[in-house]
Protein backbone atom coordinates (compact mmCIF):
# COMPACT_ATOMS: atom_id res chain seq x y z
CA UNK A 1 0.00 0.00 0.00
CA UNK A 2 1.41 3.40 -0.97
CA UNK A 3 0.89 6.18 1.64
CA UNK A 4 0.55 9.64 0.12
CA UNK A 5 2.09 12.65 1.97
CA UNK A 6 -0.35 14.74 4.04
CA UNK A 7 -1.31 18.17 2.72
CA UNK A 8 -1.56 21.29 4.88
CA UNK A 9 -4.94 22.51 6.12
CA UNK A 10 -4.74 25.64 3.94
CA UNK A 11 -6.58 27.95 6.38
CA UNK A 12 -6.10 29.11 9.96
CA UNK A 13 -2.98 30.03 11.81
CA UNK A 14 -1.29 30.08 15.14
CA UNK A 15 -1.05 26.88 17.19
CA UNK A 16 -3.91 25.07 15.40
CA UNK A 17 -2.23 25.43 12.02
CA UNK A 18 0.94 23.78 13.34
CA UNK A 19 -0.85 21.02 15.22
CA UNK A 20 -2.89 19.77 12.25
CA UNK A 21 0.00 18.38 10.16
CA UNK A 22 1.47 16.79 13.24
CA UNK A 23 -1.86 15.17 14.12
CA UNK A 24 -2.20 13.92 10.54
CA UNK A 25 1.25 12.38 10.67
CA UNK A 26 0.46 10.66 13.93
CA UNK A 27 -2.83 9.32 12.55
CA UNK A 28 -1.17 8.09 9.40
CA UNK A 29 1.59 6.38 11.37
CA UNK A 30 -1.00 4.64 13.53
CA UNK A 31 -2.90 3.58 10.41
CA UNK A 32 0.24 2.06 8.88
CA UNK A 33 1.00 0.18 12.12
CA UNK A 34 -2.54 -1.22 12.21
CA UNK A 35 -2.32 -2.19 8.54
CA UNK A 36 1.02 -3.97 8.97
CA UNK A 37 -0.28 -5.81 12.02
CA UNK A 38 -3.33 -6.89 10.04
CA UNK A 39 -1.18 -8.17 7.14
CA UNK A 40 1.11 -10.02 9.55
CA UNK A 41 -1.87 -11.68 11.17
CA UNK A 42 -3.01 -12.92 7.77
CA UNK A 43 0.38 -14.33 6.71
CA UNK A 44 -0.24 -17.96 7.68
CA UNK A 45 -3.32 -18.07 5.44
CA UNK A 46 -1.50 -16.40 2.55
CA UNK A 47 1.51 -18.69 2.89
CA UNK A 48 -0.68 -21.78 2.92
CA UNK A 49 -2.34 -20.70 -0.33
CA UNK A 50 0.90 -19.87 -2.14
CA UNK A 51 2.89 -22.77 -0.64
CA UNK A 52 5.86 -21.11 1.02
CA UNK A 53 9.21 -22.71 0.21
CA UNK A 54 10.68 -25.01 2.80
CA UNK A 55 14.33 -25.40 3.69
CA UNK A 56 16.31 -26.53 0.65
CA UNK A 57 17.33 -30.16 0.41
CA UNK A 58 15.54 -33.52 0.72
CA UNK A 59 14.03 -34.40 4.07
CA UNK A 60 13.74 -38.19 3.86
CA UNK A 61 16.78 -40.49 4.27
CA UNK A 62 16.08 -42.45 1.08
CA UNK A 63 15.14 -39.27 -0.75
CA UNK A 64 18.48 -37.77 0.29
CA UNK A 65 20.45 -40.84 -0.77
CA UNK A 66 18.96 -40.94 -4.26
CA UNK A 67 19.09 -37.16 -4.65
CA UNK A 68 22.88 -37.35 -4.47
CA UNK A 69 24.66 -37.82 -7.79
CA UNK A 70 25.17 -41.45 -8.75
CA UNK A 71 28.56 -43.13 -8.93
CA UNK A 72 28.89 -43.18 -12.73
CA UNK A 73 30.34 -40.46 -14.93
CA UNK A 74 27.93 -39.35 -17.65
CA UNK A 75 27.99 -38.01 -21.16
CA UNK A 76 25.50 -36.72 -23.73
CA UNK A 77 25.01 -37.80 -27.31
CA UNK A 78 22.97 -36.61 -30.27
CA UNK A 79 21.41 -38.86 -32.90
CA UNK A 80 20.96 -36.98 -36.18
CA UNK A 81 20.11 -37.92 -39.75
CA UNK A 82 22.51 -37.31 -42.68
CA UNK A 83 20.97 -33.88 -43.22
CA UNK A 84 21.95 -32.90 -39.69
CA UNK A 85 18.44 -32.95 -38.20
CA UNK A 86 18.53 -34.10 -34.58
CA UNK A 87 16.12 -36.92 -33.79
CA UNK A 88 17.20 -37.92 -30.30
CA UNK A 89 19.24 -36.58 -27.42
CA UNK A 90 20.79 -39.11 -25.08
CA UNK A 91 22.02 -38.87 -21.50
CA UNK A 92 24.03 -41.97 -20.64
CA UNK A 93 26.89 -43.46 -18.64
CA UNK A 94 30.18 -42.37 -20.18
CA UNK A 95 31.74 -45.83 -19.90
CA UNK A 96 29.41 -48.84 -19.87
CA UNK A 97 32.29 -51.10 -18.85
CA UNK A 98 32.28 -49.52 -15.38
CA UNK A 99 28.65 -50.43 -14.64
CA UNK A 100 28.87 -54.15 -13.99
CA UNK A 101 25.31 -54.54 -15.29
CA UNK A 102 23.33 -53.85 -18.43
CA UNK A 103 21.91 -50.35 -18.53
CA UNK A 104 18.11 -50.08 -18.30
CA UNK A 105 16.45 -47.75 -20.83
CA UNK A 106 14.41 -44.66 -19.92
CA UNK A 107 12.54 -42.83 -22.68
CA UNK A 108 11.52 -39.20 -22.11
CA UNK A 109 8.73 -37.02 -23.53
CA UNK A 110 9.05 -33.22 -23.34
CA UNK A 111 6.30 -30.86 -22.29
CA UNK A 112 4.66 -28.75 -24.99
CA UNK A 113 7.21 -26.56 -26.78
CA UNK A 114 10.13 -27.78 -24.64
CA UNK A 115 13.34 -29.54 -25.61
CA UNK A 116 15.32 -32.29 -23.84
CA UNK A 117 18.05 -29.84 -22.76
CA UNK A 118 15.57 -28.11 -20.44
CA UNK A 119 15.38 -31.34 -18.45
CA UNK A 120 19.12 -32.01 -18.46
CA UNK A 121 19.47 -31.80 -14.65
CA UNK A 122 16.98 -34.64 -14.20
CA UNK A 123 18.03 -36.75 -17.17
CA UNK A 124 21.76 -36.49 -16.44
CA UNK A 125 21.07 -37.43 -12.82
CA UNK A 126 19.35 -40.62 -13.97
CA UNK A 127 22.31 -41.41 -16.25
CA UNK A 128 24.63 -41.17 -13.22
CA UNK A 129 22.72 -44.14 -11.75
CA UNK A 130 23.41 -46.25 -14.81
CA UNK A 131 20.30 -45.57 -16.88
CA UNK A 132 20.47 -44.78 -20.58
CA UNK A 133 17.99 -41.97 -21.22
CA UNK A 134 16.76 -41.17 -24.71
CA UNK A 135 14.56 -38.16 -25.52
CA UNK A 136 12.96 -37.42 -28.89
CA UNK A 137 13.98 -33.89 -29.90
CA UNK A 138 10.41 -32.75 -30.58
CA UNK A 139 8.15 -30.07 -29.12
CA UNK A 140 5.07 -32.32 -29.17
CA UNK A 141 5.18 -35.93 -27.96
CA UNK A 142 1.59 -36.44 -26.82
CA UNK A 143 0.86 -39.28 -29.22
CA UNK A 144 3.48 -41.45 -27.52
CA UNK A 145 4.65 -42.71 -30.92
CA UNK A 146 8.05 -40.98 -30.71
CA UNK A 147 8.57 -42.25 -27.16
CA UNK A 148 7.98 -45.85 -28.24
CA UNK A 149 10.14 -45.37 -31.35
CA UNK A 150 13.00 -44.08 -29.17
CA UNK A 151 12.92 -47.25 -27.06
CA UNK A 152 12.95 -49.41 -30.18
CA UNK A 153 15.89 -47.42 -31.57
CA UNK A 154 18.01 -48.23 -28.52
CA UNK A 155 16.92 -51.86 -28.50
CA UNK A 156 18.07 -52.12 -32.11
CA UNK A 157 21.35 -50.42 -31.25
CA UNK A 158 21.98 -52.97 -28.51
CA UNK A 159 22.07 -55.62 -31.21
CA UNK A 160 24.16 -53.61 -33.68
CA UNK A 161 27.83 -54.58 -33.87
CA UNK A 162 30.04 -51.49 -33.66
CA UNK A 163 27.48 -49.41 -31.78
CA UNK A 164 28.53 -47.97 -28.41
CA UNK A 165 25.33 -49.59 -27.09
CA UNK A 166 26.06 -53.07 -28.46
CA UNK A 167 25.48 -55.60 -25.70
CA UNK A 168 25.37 -52.85 -23.08
CA UNK A 169 21.62 -52.25 -22.61
CA UNK A 170 19.02 -54.14 -20.63
CA UNK A 171 16.40 -54.32 -23.37
CA UNK A 172 13.99 -56.08 -21.01
CA UNK A 173 13.92 -53.16 -18.56
CA UNK A 174 12.42 -50.07 -20.18
CA UNK A 175 10.56 -47.08 -18.70
CA UNK A 176 8.39 -44.42 -20.32
CA UNK A 177 8.56 -41.03 -18.63
CA UNK A 178 7.53 -37.49 -19.49
CA UNK A 179 6.33 -34.05 -18.42
CA UNK A 180 2.93 -32.47 -19.09
CA UNK A 181 2.01 -33.31 -22.71
CA UNK A 182 4.95 -35.73 -22.68
CA UNK A 183 3.49 -37.37 -19.56
CA UNK A 184 0.35 -38.11 -21.54
CA UNK A 185 2.57 -39.41 -24.30
CA UNK A 186 4.36 -41.71 -21.85
CA UNK A 187 1.01 -43.17 -20.76
CA UNK A 188 -0.03 -43.65 -24.40
CA UNK A 189 3.31 -45.28 -25.25
CA UNK A 190 2.90 -47.73 -22.37
CA UNK A 191 -0.75 -48.58 -23.01
CA UNK A 192 -0.10 -48.98 -26.74
CA UNK A 193 3.00 -51.12 -26.18
CA UNK A 194 2.46 -53.13 -23.00
CA UNK A 195 5.18 -55.63 -23.88
CA UNK A 196 7.77 -52.92 -24.47
CA UNK A 197 7.54 -50.83 -21.29
CA UNK A 198 7.93 -52.05 -17.71
CA UNK A 199 7.03 -48.90 -15.77
CA UNK A 200 5.77 -45.34 -16.27
CA UNK A 201 6.70 -42.05 -14.58
CA UNK A 202 4.67 -38.89 -15.17
CA UNK A 203 5.35 -35.30 -14.12
CA UNK A 204 2.21 -33.12 -13.95
CA UNK A 205 0.04 -35.37 -16.08
CA UNK A 206 -2.44 -32.74 -17.30
CA UNK A 207 -6.17 -32.72 -16.87
CA UNK A 208 -7.76 -34.21 -19.99
CA UNK A 209 -9.41 -30.86 -20.69
CA UNK A 210 -5.97 -29.66 -21.83
CA UNK A 211 -5.53 -32.41 -24.42
CA UNK A 212 -5.72 -30.87 -27.91
CA UNK A 213 -4.70 -31.59 -31.47
CA UNK A 214 -1.19 -30.44 -32.39
CA UNK A 215 1.63 -31.14 -34.82
CA UNK A 216 2.02 -34.62 -33.33
CA UNK A 217 -1.70 -35.38 -33.06
CA UNK A 218 -3.96 -34.67 -36.07
CA UNK A 219 -6.97 -34.92 -33.76
CA UNK A 220 -7.53 -34.62 -30.03
CA UNK A 221 -8.14 -38.35 -29.77
CA UNK A 222 -4.61 -38.99 -31.09
CA UNK A 223 -3.24 -37.42 -27.88
CA UNK A 224 -5.91 -38.66 -25.45
CA UNK A 225 -4.59 -41.02 -22.77
CA UNK A 226 -6.28 -43.51 -20.45
CA UNK A 227 -4.56 -44.50 -17.20
CA UNK A 228 -7.14 -47.25 -16.58
CA UNK A 229 -5.47 -49.22 -19.38
CA UNK A 230 -2.03 -49.20 -17.76
CA UNK A 231 -0.73 -52.67 -16.96
CA UNK A 232 2.63 -51.36 -15.69
CA UNK A 233 3.48 -49.86 -12.29
CA UNK A 234 3.22 -46.07 -12.44
CA UNK A 235 4.61 -43.18 -10.40
CA UNK A 236 2.53 -40.02 -10.83
CA UNK A 237 4.33 -36.85 -9.68
CA UNK A 238 2.59 -33.50 -9.27
CA UNK A 239 2.88 -30.25 -7.33
CA UNK A 240 0.79 -27.93 -5.19
CA UNK A 241 1.79 -24.94 -7.33
CA UNK A 242 -0.53 -22.24 -8.60
CA UNK A 243 -0.04 -23.13 -12.28
CA UNK A 244 -0.51 -26.82 -11.63
CA UNK A 245 -3.68 -25.92 -9.77
CA UNK A 246 -5.04 -25.14 -13.24
CA UNK A 247 -3.16 -27.62 -15.44
CA UNK A 248 -2.55 -30.68 -13.26
CA UNK A 249 -3.97 -30.10 -9.79
CA UNK A 250 -3.31 -32.31 -6.80
CA UNK A 251 -6.90 -33.55 -6.97
CA UNK A 252 -6.48 -34.35 -10.68
CA UNK A 253 -3.35 -36.40 -9.95
CA UNK A 254 -5.17 -38.14 -7.10
CA UNK A 255 -8.00 -39.07 -9.48
CA UNK A 256 -5.50 -40.52 -11.96
CA UNK A 257 -3.83 -42.45 -9.13
CA UNK A 258 -7.17 -43.89 -8.04
CA UNK A 259 -7.88 -45.01 -11.61
CA UNK A 260 -4.63 -46.92 -12.13
CA UNK A 261 -5.56 -50.60 -11.81
CA UNK A 262 -2.25 -51.95 -10.46
CA UNK A 263 0.81 -50.88 -8.48
CA UNK A 264 1.05 -47.11 -8.23
CA UNK A 265 2.55 -44.24 -6.26
CA UNK A 266 1.44 -40.62 -6.08
CA UNK A 267 3.98 -37.96 -5.17
CA UNK A 268 2.81 -34.37 -4.58
CA UNK A 269 5.74 -32.07 -3.85
CA UNK A 270 5.54 -28.62 -2.22
CA UNK A 271 9.06 -27.20 -2.42
CA UNK A 272 11.97 -27.86 -4.76
CA UNK A 273 15.29 -26.07 -5.04
CA UNK A 274 14.29 -23.71 -2.25
CA UNK A 275 11.19 -22.52 -4.15
CA UNK A 276 7.56 -23.50 -4.30
CA UNK A 277 7.33 -26.38 -6.78
CA UNK A 278 5.06 -25.80 -9.76
CA UNK A 279 4.26 -27.04 -13.24
CA UNK A 280 7.60 -26.23 -14.89
CA UNK A 281 9.89 -26.71 -11.88
CA UNK A 282 11.14 -30.04 -13.20
CA UNK A 283 12.43 -28.23 -16.30
CA UNK A 284 13.92 -25.00 -15.01
CA UNK A 285 17.16 -24.05 -13.27
CA UNK A 286 17.47 -25.54 -9.79
CA UNK A 287 13.80 -26.50 -9.83
CA UNK A 288 14.30 -30.25 -10.42
CA UNK A 289 16.45 -30.64 -7.30
CA UNK A 290 13.62 -31.75 -5.05
CA UNK A 291 12.24 -34.19 -7.62
CA UNK A 292 15.43 -36.20 -8.11
CA UNK A 293 15.39 -38.53 -5.12
CA UNK A 294 12.09 -40.31 -5.42
CA UNK A 295 11.98 -40.61 -9.21
CA UNK A 296 15.48 -42.13 -9.15
CA UNK A 297 14.48 -44.48 -6.33
CA UNK A 298 11.36 -45.54 -8.26
CA UNK A 299 13.32 -46.37 -11.40
CA UNK A 300 16.03 -48.16 -9.43
CA UNK A 301 13.34 -50.25 -7.72
CA UNK A 302 11.34 -51.04 -10.85
CA UNK A 303 14.14 -51.46 -13.40
CA UNK A 304 17.05 -52.69 -11.27
CA UNK A 305 15.31 -54.57 -8.49
CA UNK A 306 16.74 -52.26 -5.81
CA UNK A 307 14.95 -53.31 -2.61
CA UNK A 308 16.42 -50.41 -0.62
CA UNK A 309 14.94 -47.92 -3.07
CA UNK A 310 11.61 -49.77 -3.05
CA UNK A 311 11.24 -49.05 0.68
CA UNK A 312 10.42 -45.44 -0.22
CA UNK A 313 7.11 -46.71 -1.65
CA UNK A 314 6.43 -50.02 0.12
CA UNK A 315 5.34 -51.06 3.60
CA UNK A 316 2.69 -49.80 5.97
CA UNK A 317 4.18 -46.28 6.09
CA UNK A 318 6.37 -45.61 3.03
CA UNK A 319 8.85 -42.77 3.35
CA UNK A 320 7.20 -40.88 0.48
CA UNK A 321 3.84 -40.89 2.25
CA UNK A 322 5.31 -39.63 5.53
CA UNK A 323 7.48 -36.90 3.97
CA UNK A 324 6.27 -33.45 5.11
CA UNK A 325 7.41 -31.87 1.84
CA UNK A 326 5.20 -34.29 -0.12
CA UNK A 327 1.77 -33.81 1.54
CA UNK A 328 -1.08 -35.77 0.02
CA UNK A 329 1.18 -38.47 -1.41
CA UNK A 330 0.12 -42.12 -1.52
CA UNK A 331 1.42 -45.54 -2.51
CA UNK A 332 0.01 -49.01 -2.93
Amino acid sequence: MRVLPATSAGHGGGVAAHRTPRLLRICLALAVIVLLASVAAQQPAVRSLLVAPKADGPTGPLEADYSSAGRYATTTQVVADPAGTTHYQLFRPADYATLGFRSPIVTWGDGTGASPTRYSALLDHLASYGFTVIAPDQHNTGSGDEIAAAARYLIAQDGTVGSVFHGRLDVDRVAAAGHSQGAGGAVRAATGNPGLFDTVVTFSLPSKTWVTANADCPSKSDCMFDVTRLSQPVFLIGTHGVFDAVIASASTERDFYDQVPGRAALGLIESSGGKAADHNSVADGDGPRGFLGYVTAWLCAELRGDTVAAAAFDGTRPELVGNANWPGSAAR
